[in-house]
């Protein structure tokens, strides 16, 4: 089997079981154990073996689905994610030119996946690899399957620019008249000092020269697609007036994260990680950089740090690092940015966010991974999980009920207490541990778009600056609570708790239970009321089920003018782990 089967296989599989619990795909039992069958329009059927898990999942068994079609003489090795969809595409309502981006996008993602084979690690390598290094070996968002269609790049650009290519790139330096560019940043810093510790002196004089007025422009570094296809095109009118001056590229070095935009600089350690606009449509929206969010972040990030430094919990007992974004450019184009009605990704176009470097807040001896890597497995089916419990010489309850606790007590103390709920997929969540991979703390990133607060009835709040408040969005506590469900029961854990049945025998009720007492540990901890987390509907026996790929698949928000306008990601509802334990032992 070629890398290019191999990859659509694991995305065939994951296709039968994420579309499958979204209730687009509707099997039913075939016999006995755990066997089941996709009947679909035309004669054609899939058959797997899969078992459930919590939030009425699906665990589809890798090499387990077949694909028979009318007049087949015998069923298949179900390899091809497009023949699925196309089989499907009734069922999944996929017709004419959305069912062509549906493909487009679903080869693209299984020849980014095929890429990444090629050289995929083995578990205690990647355990071993540098955090930003490693994370260009990450299979991508769990949840969502067409998760790398990266719209708008070429298959020349994946080669230079996908974080599985790992192609170091070099960053264009722009000069954006004041007219057009804002500048934020933290207090402890400004425009000139972060240029200072951003270039060498060299570079900033090359730079320097290339202007008449230097002090009328606001610098900032774009991504090398984005300066080609969006500001070589859609800023040529202000490149030919002067108003927006290409500097050129400085001497530092970047790789990618998974999510394109985000760049770690790999020439100089200490220098900030650099989150730009590119343009192309991933997943779900297109990857711009909204104004009011990017400018907002240097705030945000004082005032989650403010709030940080007050609580011994946070700071002391746990901890919890807080990669801030510390400053922020964003330009407004001189015509789109006064059209409204425009799509929000032409509203988006050029900007930077400069974030604190996870390596720039590492002791000696201490190793990082990002949540996102936890659940990999290698070529020999290897997992990363596995592998670091093995290694910390900790009984995997031990590991796993430390992990839990650095990071959901945490997270919990800033929903309840502070009325703040941040993003934290996998990600965005980095874990600490020592040199035999014991979990030591947990930090989190992406405050830009990815801090909400609770609606009202929190005094800390008042200490936001009024500019970033006003940009904040405000949720009752059982929508805010979707951060925990979403981005790590639901998104993370439920993964997790299926690797570590497979890989050293954990049951999966044990899992749910050591989630569940950090839970109750929390409320018992500051002698909360039974009634505690009423508002946030946290223990309640059940809660919507969560479908992106509904959301994907409709492809109807790509052209919105507000960027989360209309979101419609829930349908039905599923069992709550957190409530009490299964009877069957699923959670």
């Amino acid at each position: 089997m070629n890398s290019w089967q191999r990859a659509g296989a694991l995305v065939v599989h994951k296709m039968l079981g994420e579309l499958s619990y979204e209730r687009l795909l509707r099997p039913v039992p075939d016999g006995e154990d755990g066997r089941w069958v996709l009947a679909l329009p035309d004669g054609v059927s899939y058959r797997f073996t899969a078992r459930r898990g919590a939030f009425d999942c699906w665990v589809v068994t890798p090499a387990s689905a077949t694909r028979r079609g009318r007049g087949d003489a015998r069923p298949r090795p179900a390899d091809d994610p497009r023949t699925l969809v196309v089989d499907a595409s009734a069922v999944l309502g996929l017709t004419g030119l959305r069912l062509a981006d549906v493909l487009c996008e679903l080869t693209a993602t299984v020849a980014a996946e095929a890429q990444r084979l090629c050289r995929a690690p083995s578990a205690a390598a990647l355990c071993a690899m540098d955090y930003d290094l490693a994370d260009g070996h990450l299979t991508g968002h769990p949840r969502l399957v067409l998760n790398k269609g990266r719209v708008g790049f070429s298959a020349q650009d994946r080669r230079r620019y996908a974080p599985e290519a790992r192609e170091p790139l070099r960053v264009r330096w722009y000069a954006v008249h004041r007219e057009l560019a804002t500048f934020r940043c933290v207090p402890a810093l400004s425009a000139d000092a972060l240029l200072a510790q951003e270039l060498d002196a060299g570079t900033r004089a090359a730079f320097t020269a290339r202007l008449d007025r230097p002090a009328d422009y606001v610098w900032l570094p774009v991504h090398p697609w984005q300066a080609d296809e969006i500001v070589g095109t859609l800023y040529a009118a202000e490149l030919a007036g002067g108003r927006v001056v290409a500097l050129g590229e400085s001497d530092d070095e970047y790789l990618p994260h998974q999510t394109v935009r985000t760049l770690a600089n790999v020439s100089h350690r200490s220098r900030r990680d650099v989150k730009t606009a590119v343009s192309i449509r991933n997943t779900l929206v297109y990857r711009g950089l909204a104004s009011a969010a990017t400018l907002a972040a240097p705030e945000v990030t004082r005032w989650l740090r403010s709030v940080h430094a007050a609580d011994r919990l946070l700071s002391a007992e746990y901890r919890f690092g807080l990669l801030g974004e510390v400053a922020a450019v964003s330009v407004r184009h001189p015509l789109f940015g006064a059209l409204d009605e425009l799509p929000y990704r032409f509203h988006e176009t050029l900007g930077a966010l400069w974030r604190e470097p996870l390596r720039a807040t590492l002791a000696p001896g201490e190793r990082a991974l990002s949540f996102a890597a936890l659940p990999y497995r290698d070529p020999d089916g290897a997992s990363v999980l596995a592998h670091a419990i093995a290694s910390s010489g900790l009984a995997a309850e031990e590991w796993l009920a430390r992990v839990f606790d650095l990071l959901l007590t945490p997270l919990l103390h800033w929903l309840v207490r502070y009325g703040v709920a941040f993003c934290p997929h996998g990600q965005n969540l980095v874990l600490v541990t020592d040199a035999t991979l014991r979990p030591l703390r947990v930090a989190i990133k992406d405050f830009a778009q990815g801090v909400d607060l609770l609606d009202g009835g929190i005094a800390e709040h008042a200490t936001l600056g009024a500019q970033a408040s006003a940009h904040m969005l405000r949720w009752p506590g059982r929508l805010l609570v979707q951060s925990l469900f979403s981005s790590v029961l639901a998104g993370q854990f439920r993964f997790w708790a299926e690797v570590l049945l497979d890989d050293v025998g954990l049951p999966r009720a044990r899992f749910w239970d050591l989630v569940r007492g950090v839970v109750h540990a929390y409320a018992a901890r500051f002698d909360l009321p039974s009634s505690a987390y009423d508002e946030f509907d946290l223990l309640t026996p059940d809660v919507e089920r969560v479908c992106l790929n509904r959301e994907h698949l409709a492809g109807d928000g790509f052209d919105r003018v507000e960027r989360d306008e209309e979101f419609d990601v829930r349908f039905g509802r599923v069992p709550n782990p957190l409530h009490a334990p299964d009877p069957a032992d699923a959670w």
